[in-house]
């Protein structure tokens, strides 16, 4: 018996090899890497050759079985697309591909258009194959179609329904061109489309290669069975942690269209999510979140579910094969209406990197809370890793005169957040592109009328911590051969810190777009003289609000992005002098950060001195006391022994009346977690002395330190309301 026949044999009886059934596994693993690599190759798009586009696949039924590292909140409209498809239409058939970018129905904006085609065997329909990218323009108002000042839809660009670019292999060159034609960049997009064309013919044919040689049955077999193993391994984790209501609540920060200076003219929308945990099931509830508004940020329906399932993927992924499976235990529920759920004719064209990437955060930040309560999985919690992509999008003529659009990548390049037992990554790069990288500088150069002065690593941008949140980049621009280009920017996070850090880390750097005009950065340069930072320029020196639709940057001028990074984990008082020092020598802490946020002193030859830095931390610690509000039950005596533990901030012991817990620093018994484990602690309200030089904090919100009333270790820093937050951490049931 052949080894089709042998395998087709044991999947009709239910049986699988367990060697064969991995060796499938990873072959189709290989077959949508060679897809996805065949999409990067064939486009000639810089969008794309950054990886801000996905390659998957599905099942018959449209569940996904095998997801890129690339751009991964669109890959799960992927599967919505799919359903739709298939409710759409009854005679989908061998050599159709299907396309969509309605925000509405299966896509994040209309800049992410989606290919997918049916894979049939013998007549009968096995799996799907799917592909997307961001298309450089689709017409808007805008140039590049991200679209910051649109009050509908329908000045953002042309939207796709589902149907078909291909049917039965021929292309629909009517509809093609009708797309091609809306684009002020008609070539880049349509070879984007060939590529999609070209990844799709390369995997389906590898993807019958694969069936002829082990049977297709055993094919479909290992794809539904390693969903089905995802799926049961994620709920195993599941049944091992506590049960309970988790929260965590995040801020969409936006001109608020008044044209007011500093924060009188910004609009903060709540994003909170209150994630419940039953047993083996999770749901994630935003029902909370501020209402819809005409304005830049709106996300739809489809945009936080990828959100979740990004955030899905990427907590449990290191441990569990991640797929469709690992979304079966979720709800996401949210009502119609709201800033993460948009109805047309709500404009969206920011929702890929808006309200999504907050409500990112905000469960992010209540997932991180609820594995905090198991020594085996504290570790895999991490404070926001997303806090905001800041769109850079320039157009006009570039150096030959013809026009252009081109979005710069560079600020995927954030710091990323820390964990229980390791720093967060310097310039680390994006959770929601986990293979992806920034845009080749030569490369742009070369295409664009722009010059890099720099791109570099910012120092103190990440959260201070027992272990620092990472460090992100910051680039300048400056046009060349071309009298001005214009900006559409746009991002969030520049009047708050969404990447808050945990158990008492900070939270990183805000967002920031700067312009300094006629500061004649080339005549500098030709003469000789270095640029090292803005400040070294001449000339008129200003911040961009976040939004900002038609920023000028002309000849003489430079443009300079600094992008949020990932917040600390633990006291900062708690690393390890050492570890500061050699920070310090390596330009990732600055001497006076080591000393305010760190309370390290540093000899003259850049050593730790010992005594000064204990007489240092004793100082802060002794200013906390003095600044703490008490709780005010005071202390508790706790009995017994711990049971349990809240990550690196409590120790929890049963009672008869719910469980207490103790300060798991220095076991001072704190009380009784029934009315909220907040009202156990000291607060203390932290200051820009307190937090890293580029943390901006709206007039709306402060930031507090939830410290242990007896050794007044840091247990919590949150970003809340000044009048107090509304939300719980936790509370666990018995």
């Amino acid at each position: 018996m052949n080894t089709a026949a042998r395998t087709e044999a044991a999947a009709a009886n239910g049986t699988a090899d367990p060697v064969t059934h991995e060796v499938i596994r990873h072959k189709l693993w290989s077959i949508n890497a060679e897809g996805s690599t065949t999409v990067e190759h064939v486009s000639g798009s810089p969008v794309v050759h950054a990886t801000d586009y996905n390659f998957g696949i599905y099942t018959a039924s449209g569940e996904m079985a095998v997801i890129g590292t690339y751009l991964l909140t669109p890959v799960y409209t992927g599967a919505m697309a799919i359903r739709e498809f298939q409710r759409r239409y009854d005679d989908i058939e061998s050599g159709d591909v299907f396309i969509i970018n309605d925000p509405y129905i299966a896509a994040m904006h209309q800049n992410d258009v989606q290919f997918c085609a049916p894979v049939f065997r013998d007549g009968e329909l096995v799996a799907w194959l799917g592909c997307m990218a961001h298309q450089v323009d689709l017409g808007g108002m805008d140039p590049g179609s991200w679209c910051t000042t649109a009050t509908d839809v329908y000045q953002e660009g042309i939207r796709i329904p589902p149907g078909r670019i291909v049917r039965k292999g021929t292309v629909n060159q009517e509809l093609w061109d009708t797309i091609v034609a809306n684009s002020r960049m008609a070539t880049t997009v349509a070879n984007d489309f060939r590529a999609f064309l070209a990844g799709l013919r390369v995997a389906e044919r590898r993807f019958h290669q694969l069936c002829d040689r082990y049977g297709t049955g055993q094919v479909r077999t290992t794809m539904e069975r390693t969903l089905d193993h995802s799926e049961a391994d994620l709920r195993a984790m599941l049944s091992e942690l506590p049960d309970g209501v988790y929260e965590h609540t995040s801020y969409l920060d936006r001109p608020d269209g008044s044209g007011d200076d500093g924060d009188q003219g910004i609009e903060l929308l709540e994003v909170p999510c209150r994630l419940e945990k039953t047993g083996d099931r999770l749901v994630f509830d935003f029902s909370g979140a501020s209402p819809q508004s005409p304005a830049y940020g709106m996300t739809t329906r489809g945009g936080l579910l990828g959100a979740v399932a990004t955030l899905m993927l990427c907590t449990f992924g290191s441990e569990i094969p991640w797929n469709h499976g690992i979304m079966r235990p979720v709800e996401v529920r949210a009502p119609d209406g709201l800033c993460v759920t948009a109805v047309e004719p709500m404009p969206v064209s920011g929702g890929a990197a808006g309200a999504n990437w907050t409500a990112t955060c905000s469960a992010g930040g209540a997932i991180a809370k609820m594995l905090s309560f198991s020594e085996r999985y504290e570790s895999f919690a991490f404070g926001p890793s997303d806090g905001s992509w800041q769109l850079s999008q320039f157009g006009g003529a570039d150096q030959h005169g013809q026009p252009f659009a081109s979005m710069y990548m560079d600020s995927l390049m954030w710091g990323g957040p820390a964990f229980s037992f390791r720093d967060g990554v310097d310039a680390g790069g994006a959770m929601v592109i986990l293979g992806g990288g920034a845009t080749d500088v030569e490369q742009q150069e070369m295409r664009h009328p722009l010059m890099y002065l720099w791109r570099r690593q910012v120092p103190d941008s990440g959260g201070a911590g027992t272990h620092r949140g990472g460090n992100g980049i910051q680039f300048a621009l400056t046009p060349i051969d071309t009298p001005e280009v214009t900006g559409v920017l746009g991002t969030h996070g520049v009047s708050l810190p969404n990447r808050t850090g945990l158990f008492g880390g900070l939270p990183g750097s805000c967002a920031r777009f700067e312009r300094v005009t006629a500061a004649g950065p080339l005549d500098r340069l030709a003469s000789g003289q270095a640029i090292t930072r803005l400040g070294d320029l001449d000339g008129s020196h200003e911040t961009l609000p976040g939004v900002s639709p038609a920023a000028r940057i002309a000849h003489g001028d430079v443009f300079e992005c600094t992008v949020q990074n990932g917040g600390g984990y633990g006291d900062p008082l708690l690393r390890d002098p050492a570890r500061v020092a050699a920070d310090v020598e390596r330009h990732a802490v600055t001497p006076e950060a080591a000393d305010r946020l760190y309370g390290v002193a540093l000899t003259p030859a850049g050593g730790v001195d010992g005594p000064a830095t204990a007489a240092r931390r004793e100082r802060i610690r002794e200013d906390r006391r003095a600044r703490m509000t008490a709780p005010a039950g005071g202390a508790q005596a706790v009995a017994g022994e711990p049971t349990g533990i809240w990550g690196s901030a409590l120790s929890t012991f049963p009672g008869p009346d719910g469980p207490s817990a103790a300060c798991r620093h220095c076991g001072a018994g704190l009380g009784s977690l029934s009315g909220g484990w907040e009202g156990l602690a000291g607060r203390v309200t932290l200051g820009p002395d307190d937090l890293g030089g580029d943390v901006r904090v709206h007039d709306a919100l402060t930031v507090v330190a939830y410290v242990c009333p007896h050794c007044v270790t840091s247990l919590w820093v949150d970003t809340e309301p000044v009048a107090g937050k509304p939300w719980r951490d936790f509370a666990p049931r018995p």
